[in-house]
């Protein structure tokens, strides 16, 4: 019996950049849900029967990448959140939150998306949060 693909948010605005993504991240293996925004995110990680393992997310994205980041922490959800975005956009809303700043450069370089995807799930795996 093989292990269940581990599970990805994928939190983007743009549908034709969400799209192209999360479809290059299906074909890597991985189940992935999409939202087009914050409170989008917050019902699939609230009500999915599956554990998301990895939300990644545009930091200026409606509903504020920023303001979604906080309430999985607030909510002690176990997910890794990867942040997206560039670093003028989000120096501004960022401080408090997230001090190493985007981990992913927009426009995406898909590669780079599942390294990162893969590092994360790795260092939980590892037992390193």
């Amino acid at each position: 019996m093989s292990s269940p693909s581990p599970v990805v948010l994928l939190v983007e605005g743009d549908i034709l950049v969400r799209h192209p993504l999360a479809e290059y991240l299906r074909e890597c293996g991985f189940t992935v849900f999409e939202a087009s925004n914050g409170d989008e995110a917050r019902r699939a990680l609230a009500t999915s029967t599956l554990q998301i393992e990895v939300v990644l997310a545009d930091m200026t994205s409606e509903g504020s990448g920023f303001a979604l980041r906080r309430w999985i922490q607030e909510q002690n959800h176990p997910a890794d959140v990867i942040m997206a975005g560039s670093v003028e956009k989000a120096v501004d809303c960022a401080a408090d939150i997230c001090h190493e700043g985007p981990a992913l450069a927009k426009p995406y370089e898909h590669h780079l998306v599942l390294d990162h995807i893969r590092q994360a799930i790795a260092r939980r795996e590892r037992g390193c949060q």
